[in-house]
């Protein structure tokens, strides 16, 4: 769902069917922003984003959590794990336009600061 309202906004999105996937395509691909539940198959969100901000390639990358766990402990604890921003299924559609847009464009600012 979150993939066709993005693709009409112009961005270039890859889609991994479970954990495993998502962290060989990051590894392989340069991104400038990483959506990702909590809830996917062999290794959950908030475990995926540890290892993501405990690699050196991949640490910078801003995640972006859409999940319907919805409880306060669960969007602190992606805090917690070092995600950016948290949107809660079923999300809005321009609260998700928004949120990628920003984070997108601060992700491409830091690149080329550096």
């Amino acid at each position: 769902m979150a993939m066709n309202m993005l693709k009409d906004e112009g961005c270039h999105m890859l889609y991994a069917k479970n954990a495993k996937m998502a962290l060989k395509l990051v590894k392989e691909q340069d991104f400038d922003l990483i959506l990702m539940d909590i809830m996917i198959p062999e290794i959950d969100g908030f475990e995926a984003c540890k290892i993501l901000k405990g690699d050196k390639k991949t640490a910078d990358i801003p995640l972006i959590f859409l999940s319907g766990k919805d409880s306060s402990e669960d969007v602190q604890k992606a805090y917690e794990v070092g995600e950016v921003d948290y949107i809660i299924k079923p999300f809005i559609d321009i609260e998700l336009k928004t949120k990628v847009a920003i984070h997108a464009e601060l992700s491409k600012f830091k690149k080329e600061a550096k």
